[in-house]
């Protein structure tokens, strides 16, 4: 309490040493002066209002927020992950755009990852190799130089990508 208390006569003295000048010195703005001056205090006042909650529930204050976000009632990550990739493949099946720019990243990333961590091979860099293990389906849905088509041409039907996660999950 005797900190506090110091604390806040510190930072008004601190606010009235430095407007006593400027009121002497600058004697046609001493109402703008005054008037930021009383923005301090305000200032001062309210931080101290908010300092005082803590000594109601000072156990709130001590958490990181980490820990307080563990306790919140939510969707865990997992989940939220799930709802991206259902609306990745929602969209996917759209239109070719939404294909190209929005599901193919996320197809190329599992293929290249299954074939480096089960072959040694990169996807962009043997590309034999790698359109032999993934067949001409998924191949050319991944390949490197793969151009987006008509933006409202067809998306990728739900079978073809179907059979797509089949064979990248046998890889």
């Amino acid at each position: 309490m005797r900190g506090r208390f110091f604390r806040v006569a510190t930072a008004i003295s601190f606010a009235t040493a430095i407007l006593l000048p400027l009121v002497v010195l600058v004697p046609s703005r001493r109402t703008l002066f005054v008037g930021i001056y009383e923005l301090v205090l305000a200032g001062i006042a309210i931080g101290t209002l908010v300092g005082s909650f803590r000594a109601f529930q000072p156990e709130a204050w001590m958490r990181s927020p980490f820990e307080r976000a563990r306790e919140k009632p939510g969707r865990p990550q997992a989940i939220a992950e799930l709802d991206r990739i259902d609306r990745l493949v929602v969209l996917g099946a759209a239109n070719e755009f939404d294909l190209h720019y929005r599901l193919r990243p996320l197809l190329r990333q599992i293929a290249g990852e299954r074939l480096y961590g089960r072959y040694g091979l990169e996807l962009d860099r043997d590309p034999d190799r790698a359109r032999a293990l993934l067949g001409e389906g998924l191949w050319e849905l991944v390949r490197p130089e793969r151009e987006v088509g008509r933006r409202s041409g067809p998306g990728l039907p739900a079978a073809d990508l179907a059979e797509h996660v089949a064979l990248l999950e046998q890889l």
